[in-house]
């Protein structure tokens, strides 16, 4: 067929083009022109929306941390941002009396396990329904399992496993060495599997990967946020001649014994004792998670209150009073007056005769009487003196 272009009846093009653009309809009403811009971004929201992965159920064995949203009579319910909430025996968030622990809204720590009704969240597995399948379970995922300490034998622990005996060597109960392995017997406590036989009868089980795991991670975040200056709380963990280890979470610091308190003390033993939970302050950082190289200086006395200026404040020139010989040297010997404060007595002031040696006249740890001659307050020094008090009866 032949188009006649001079046809009336076909759209001219020029004029189709033209009326694109705010013409009229039809019934008169104007064309809204298309906003490009809003269909694109509602298009992106929508690719958005379904490109969005729904959280995964998570799997057995994987270790997770959530938010305790519901606690019932028998279970409670833990949000870890899975697809679903866990369940978890309420039990596990009581203490040995029986008593709760956490509340809702605490945050809580577990593994991911297989229940009855699906996947539920446990502090450590109780395999005394469970079976075989879940000790290997337990085994293969790295899960907690509880279990009761037995008897000790020759290198370590038995344990029972809700029915199933295993061994924990003594090196394996604890972080620390365990100088009396009774304390741990009959207590029910957490423990890793290490080795499984084929047949179940080979069972070694470890507290202390359990515990170094958690201080690792709980020292990661020590060292997170320690700063000089810090105020904590700590846990006595050593005892040595030159000081204390303590424990400020995950990491140790050492409190040197001229730290430990603002009286003399002549063994950490006199005043501290190990698993004593004690106050300390941040002195000095070095090296921070550098290994062996890491350094922190703490002190006990620095939170301590000082007795020094009040008790200084109150003794007069003049004065006697009685006090106790703390340590012999070349030049006189110092005198403990009041817990924390010490006076000195030099060696001109020990006799009315000339002496070489203050070992001629007096003992450490003697209690003797002296006289108050000077205290200077911003110097904090006392001076004493032996052979000028009321009943000093010449040497």
């Amino acid at each position: 067929m032949t188009i006649d272009q001079n046809d009336a009846s076909l759209p001219d093009p020029q004029n189709e083009s033209n009326d694109s653009h705010g013409s009229n309809d039809s019934n008169g009403d104007e064309i809204q022109p298309i906003n490009e811009s809003e269909d694109s971004s509602e298009f992106a929201a929508m690719l958005e929306a379904e490109n969005q992965v729904a959280p995964e159920d998570g799997k057995v064995g994987d270790k997770v941390t959530g938010t305790i949203i519901q606690i019932g009579d028998h279970d409670a319910f833990v949000d870890c941002g899975l697809r679903n909430e866990l369940s978890m025996a309420v039990a596990e968030l009581k203490d040995e009396n029986g008593e709760l622990q956490l509340q809702v809204g605490d945050k809580v720590t577990g593994h991911i396990a297989k229940g009855t009704d699906g996947l539920i969240l446990t502090v450590a597995l109780n395999l005394r329904n469970a079976g075989s399948e879940a000790l290997q379970a337990a085994y293969d995922s790295g899960t907690p399992v509880e279990g009761k300490v037995g008897e000790t034998n020759k290198g370590g622990f038995a344990v029972d496993l809700g029915g199933t005996r295993a061994f924990c060597p003594f090196s394996q109960i604890d972080v620390r060495r365990a100088d009396d392995p009774s304390v741990f017997v009959g207590r029910t406590m957490q423990f890793k599997i290490l080795e499984l036989s084929e047949d179940g009868r080979n069972v070694v089980v470890s507290r202390r990967a359990l515990m170094q795991a958690d201080r690792e991670s709980q020292a990661a975040e020590t060292r997170d946020k320690i700063s000089l200056g810090d105020a904590l709380e700590g846990l006595v963990t050593r005892l040595v001649p030159f000081g204390a280890f303590v424990d400020i979470g995950g990491i140790e610091g050492l409190v040197h014994i001229s730290q430990i308190s603002h009286q003399r003390v002549g063994d950490p033993s006199e005043v501290l004792q190990e698993g004593q939970t004690v106050p300390v302050k941040v002195l000095e950082i070095q090296n921070l998670g550098q290994g062996r190289s890491e350094r922190i200086s703490l002190s006990i006395k620095a939170l301590a209150s000082d007795p020094w200026p009040e008790t200084a404040s109150s003794m007069e020139p003049g004065t006697d009073t009685t006090g106790k010989i703390t340590r012999l040297v070349d030049f006189g010997v110092f005198v403990e007056l009041r817990p924390g404060v010490e006076g000195l007595i030099h060696i001109s002031e020990l006799a009315n005769r000339r002496i070489i040696h203050p070992r001629e006249v007096v003992n450490e740890g003697e209690e003797i009487s002296v006289r108050v001659l000077d205290v200077d307050l911003s110097r904090r020094r006392i001076s004493l003196s032996r052979r000028q008090t009321g009943d000093y009866e010449g040497e």
